[in-house]
């Protein structure tokens, strides 16, 4: 058993390339459930082949892996787990969809221990998390120093209206959080309660407009459907939160530098309690089979009315979601349509499209029945940028302030789509678009997969600051990231699960800037802003005790 954990690390450290973070918590897991589900033909229970796989947590994971288990009189323990998660980054704060975890350098770990304890229909899951991480110095960030307005600019359009933070103060972070826990009452066909889980809305994998596990959980009361409730029109799904977001103690490590610059420029963002409003309906129609229609709209807004100018301060973030399965042919299709600060009726797209942000992926499962593994290919793009660059300006008003379109920002919920100051929504954040695409091998819980990633941040700041005839006319200052990976998982024994990932990231154009030398082609990195690179090893260990599973 040692000798295996030992070639499998000097394996991770061996190779050049990146892959998803094998962070082993349920929502990943769920991938796992999602799969027997294209393979189609696998016996499992119906449940599983009628799940759309759009509402993913912990409490889904555990409800779907004991699903033949009855409430029972009598006081039991359900399941058990424990996990440690470590992580280290050697230059850059790379991270996203790890929950408590931080963007951070230096090395970083979390704990967590749970217990699902069951007596009738009350249902507990205690599942705490501690988390510990160096936080180290990053690369320093002066920003454009040859244009004066660049700071201005990036404050007005950005940092005023979302709290996405690169750094969380400058000291080694400790602490606890409930992590996983919830209290509630669950039955065969519905469960309410309390909850600080993580929540997962879509169908992507990478990236999900609604709600993802990128940011921490947060506090929420909670309804929802167990399983797809049949009606003469097809089945539906709902769950619906009432919830609390954590501000962050926190403050932008970038108002240091906007200091010095124009101290007016930051803006007073209040601390009253941010409060959040979801729901999300899956409809899977009875005349067409295998696809799955989904609903979901999400409202944040100041529970303290007499700390804002008037009661109406509030954002939100619409989506239309679709998923469609073909298990004989092993694969799957679907897409995510948003619309920022409003319901998504389809006429919303037709009106301004230019704000619609989408994520559209694709899997296609090789499946070799006899030794019941498969290999898989799958392709995920995201698109948060403004499709009509002309929707940053002020029309008519170029030099004013901007217009204030870009997803998950706000000008009256100035700490935008967040909590503790990380994306409730897709990672990439704001005015950012992502392209995946990954192959792997895949035997239950063990995986060997490859990928690669290309990530653009933010270019709806770097239109209003480089693009027009307000900024300098740069068309080559991109931010990008480049990542290619590697990651490997394996189940040596039924309730043990190890797993560890490479992550080599190749930055061109940090934070959107590059300073000519006469020397560097259009496209190439100049001596006085050359190219960044992170590597990312991420090792992660999980003991899984399901009583009464399939």
């Amino acid at each position: 058993m040692v000798k295996r954990i030992f070639i499998l690390f000097v394996v991770l450290i061996s190779i050049k390339a990146n892959a998803q973070n094998a962070f082993l918590d349920e929502i990943k897991f769920m991938d796992n459930q999602r799969n027997i589900q294209l393979l189609g033909n696998v016996p499992d229970s119906n449940l599983i082949k009628d799940y759309s796989f759009m509402t993913r947590s912990t409490s889904a994971f555990q409800f779907l892996e004991g699903a033949n288990y009855k409430n029972s009189k009598r006081l039991y323990i359900k399941s058990f787990q424990l996990s440690d998660i470590r992580q280290n980054n050697d230059h850059m704060p790379i991270g996203f969809n790890d929950g408590s975890m931080y963007p951070s350098v230096g090395q970083q770990e979390r704990v967590s221990v749970g217990v699902n304890i069951r007596w009738r229909a009350l249902d507990i899951n205690l599942q705490p998390e501690w988390v510990s991480a160096q936080n180290l110095q990053q690369y320093v960030d002066k920003g454009n120093q040859t244009d004066g307005n660049w700071w201005p600019r990036y404050y007005l359009i950005t940092a005023n209206n979302i709290d996405d933070f690169r750094r969380f103060g400058k000291e080694q972070i400790n602490e606890y959080s409930l992590g996983q826990t919830r209290v509630g009452l669950s039955y065969p066909n519905v469960a309410f309660g309390v909850s600080s889980e993580n929540l997962w809305w879509g169908p992507g994998r990478l990236n999900s407009l609604l709600f993802t596990n990128n940011a921490p959980g947060f506090k929420h009361a909670y309804l929802q459907t167990q399983k797809p409730i049949k009606t003469r029109i097809g089945s539906f799904e709902l769950k619906a939160i009432i919830g609390i977001l954590d501000s962050t103690k926190y403050e932008n490590p970038d108002d240091s530098i906007m200091r010095t610059i124009w101290r007016g420029g930051i803006y007073p963002k209040s601390n009253s309690t941010r409060s959040i409003n979801a729901f999300i309906i899956n409809w899977q129609p009875k005349w067409i089979p295998n696809f799955y229609l989904g609903y979901g709209y999400s409202k944040v807004f100041y529970s303290d009315s007499n700390a804002v100018s008037n009661g109406s301060e509030k954002m939100g973030v619409g989506v239309i979601m679709g998923r469609y399965i073909m298990p004989k042919d092993h694969a799957e299709f679907y897409v995510e349509l948003g619309t920022p600060n409003q319901l998504p009726w389809p006429v919303s797209f037709f009106n301004d499209s230019s704000k619609t942000g989408f994520t559209i992926g694709a899997r296609k499962i090789f499946p070799n029945f006899a030794k019941k593994s498969f290999l898989e290919f799958s392709v995920e793009l995201t698109q948060l940028q403004l499709m009509d660059p002309r929707k940053v300006f002020t029309p008519g008003y170029p030099f004013d302030g901007p217009q204030y379109n870009s997803w998950y920002t706000s000008t009256q919920i100035r700490q935008g789509y967040t909590s503790n100051a990380q994306m409730l929504g897709a990672n990439i954040g704001p005015g950012s678009n992502s392209q995946f695409m990954g192959l792997s091998w895949n035997k239950g819980y063990n995986k060997i997969g490859v990928h690669v990633q290309r990530v653009v941040h933010n270019n709806d700041f770097y239109n209003y600051a480089y693009l027009s005839y307000v900024g300098s006319g740069k068309s080559n200052a991109y931010w990008v990231d480049l990542m290619s990976g590697a990651e490997v998982q394996i189940n040596p024994q039924k309730n043990i699960i190890i797993a560890g990932s490479i992550l080599n990231t190749q930055t061109m154009n940090w934070r959107w800037l590059r300073i000519e030398d006469d020397k560097a082609r259009w496209s190439e990195p100049t001596s006085k802003t050359p190219d960044k690179y992170n590597l990312q090893i991420n090792v992660s260990i999980k003991v899984l005790i399901n009583n009464g599973t399939r």
